[in-house]
């Protein structure tokens, strides 16, 4: 990543703004870039807090970069030396979620899967040591959960499920929230005692909209991400970084990064970004979204994953539901699911993510 960074000339100034060398050289290694005026804020509330001691609380919409804001805080911590954990709230299944944080005493898994008596299988509490453990999307997680969360945070200290033993802790907690925590809160699904722990110090980063001429720092960076891995100079052309201005990002950072990318599959020489935006999706034909008009020529790996959101939203997010729909098993499901996640695609907010498949 660092001869890439050296090799880009569009952005060089983002790299070095006065007075912030450190965090915008670690910023803008995990790919968090910008020279607008939020951004440059953004950059000095990580550069203050990453030195806390502090658990932190980071709010911003999906796509926007949460998680490399996580990074950089550890990155940029004493703790830097030590673990970065991320736990995806929304990906853990509801009868092991405790288990998979605070350990088990008695059950650990067995190859892939399975659950067995095979002896104490530590979490991720204590697997992250003196580093640091990102809980994405906290408001995914049970109530009995966040019960058990907020003991923890006010104790240092985990009960394994299964034995009264407890095992002090030593990571830092940093929280993610991709909606106002507030919203999560009054709609129950947030402990409000458990958002006062966690938001003792908070950042929010702004989404692509609100940062102005970034959208072609981050553009052009992409771009040269990919022409320095393919040995290729392939370019924006105007009518791409005309685009980049008028598309509104829904997606942020995330959905630009996919768009650049299909883009420069898709190109010889000049990108073309209308193409890679406007791109046919499924659409739904009854208002109740009972159905979906699938395009014809629509890559079967889209249609499989629009089918399998909409069965979800159709659900109400109940997994096991949706996978019996689905005809397929519920790991099946999850194994859908996480490789979405580790594709860059935010499937845990189920109503929100269909939202942007239909419009």
């Amino acid at each position: 990543m660092a001869n890439t960074l050296h090799a880009l000339d569009d952005f060089g100034s983002s790299l070095r703004a006065p007075g912030a060398l450190a965090v915008t050289q670690i910023c803008g290694a995990e790919g968090l870039l910008g020279e607008s005026p939020v951004m440059q804020e953004l950059f000095e509330q990580i550069q203050g807090v990453a030195a806390m001691r502090n658990n932190v609380l980071i709010v911003g919409e999906h796509g926007s970069g949460k998680e490399l804001v996580a990074r950089c805080l550890h990155d940029l911590s004493p703790r830097c030396g030590e673990p970065l954990l991320v736990v995806h709230c929304g990906s853990l299944a509801q009868e092991l979620i405790e288990a998979e944080l605070f350990g088990n005493e008695r059950l650990g898994l067995v190859g892939n899967a399975a659950w067995s008596q095979v002896g104490a299988h530590p979490g991720y509490f204590e697997r992250a040591g003196a580093g640091t453990l990102l809980l994405d999307e906290i408001t995914h997680l049970s109530s009995a959960a966040q019960a058990k969360l907020l003991r923890v945070l006010e104790s240092a200290r985990i009960p394994r499920v299964g034995s009264d033993r407890e095992v002090e802790i030593r990571c830092r907690v940093i929280a993610s929230a991709s909606r106002d925590p507030r919203d999560a809160v009054a709609a129950g699904r947030l402990r409000p005692d458990l958002l006062h722990r966690l938001s003792a110090l908070s950042i929010v980063v702004p989404p692509l909209r609100e940062r102005g001429d970034d959208v072609e720092l981050m553009a052009r960076y992409f771009l040269a991400v990919l022409n320095s891995e393919a040995s290729t100079s392939k370019r924006l052309s105007a009518d791409s970084l005309l685009c980049l201005h008028q598309h509104s990002w829904p997606g942020n950072v995330r959905e630009l990064r996919n768009a650049v990318h299909r883009a420069f599959i898709a190109a010889d020489a000049e990108l073309d970004l209308r193409a890679a935006v406007d791109q046919p999706l499924a659409l739904p034909v009854t208002g109740d979204e009972q159905v979906l008009r699938i395009p014809v020529g629509t890559r079967l790996a889209d249609a499989e994953r629009w089918m399998i959101i909409a069965t979800l939203k159709k659900c109400g997010g109940n997994k096991t539901r949706a996978a019996a729909l689905l005809g397929v098993s519920l790991k099946t499901l999850y194994n859908r699911l996480n490789a979405y996640r580790a594709q860059g695609l935010e499937v845990s907010d189920i109503d929100r993510e269909l939202t942007e498949v239909v419009t």
